[in-house]
């Protein structure tokens, strides 16, 4: 059993590459929580940059009340009109800008940050199955800063505890089989009892 998703070969001589779609174990968990957290982020955001861009159109309607106030020349005023609302574009590119950029980055962080959740607890799901299927083995560990560390070592040492019982069981097992044997019980006879045997043992070999 491989207890980790799968992942490109790496190539000869270097590191594997790493995808999106590697860290997206659980797409609609992970998309869903990210998609939470930049909304809001991208709604608080708009609404700060709203207020900072009417701030700036207030200050150019008020440049704009000045001058006309101060008789400046027709060519002079509107070059200096021209001038603030191109700030007032810049502001506003600015702000859109920062906006996106700033969902990207969450969007991005949000993925990789839920991946440290999501893939401990698909790892913790395999081995939950092959426990299931009555193979007591831990394979492999989790990586240095993923979350449920310690969910993971209570459940390995749930299982090193069962592999512990079944390993004294097994040995009880071989004491009454050649007991069994030595009194003189046909083979044939302690077939179930052997076959029982080995399949524990295989569980945790």
């Amino acid at each position: 059993m491989t207890s980790q998703a799968p992942t490109a070969s790496p190539p000869q001589g270097g590191k594997p590459k790493r995808h999106l779609r590697n860290y997206l174990l659980d797409p609609r968990f992970q998309l869903k929580y990210t998609g939470m957290v930049v909304l809001v982020t991208v709604v608080v955001a708009s609404v700060l940059g709203s207020i900072a861009y009417r701030s700036s159109k207030a200050q150019t309607e008020s440049l704009t009340i000045q001058m006309a106030m101060m008789e400046i020349d027709a060519p002079l005023q509107g070059s200096l009109e021209e001038m603030s609302a191109e700030r007032d574009r810049e502001v506003l590119l600015n702000i859109v800008g920062g906006i996106v950029l700033m969902g990207v980055i969450l969007g991005l962080t949000g993925i990789i940050v839920t991946h440290r959740l999501v893939g401990p607890a698909y790892k913790l799901r395999l081995l939950i199955h092959e426990v299931a299927s009555g193979k007591l083995k831990i394979m492999g560990k989790l990586r240095k800063g993923d979350e449920l560390q310690e969910v993971f070592e209570a459940f390995a040492e749930m299982i090193t505890s069962l592999r512990a019982a079944q390993a004294k069981e097994i040995a009880e097992l071989d004491a009454a089989i050649a007991h069994a044997r030595e009194a003189g019980v046909p083979m044939e006879h302690l077939e179930a009892i052997q076959g029982v045997r080995d399949r524990m043992q295989a569980a945790i070999d």
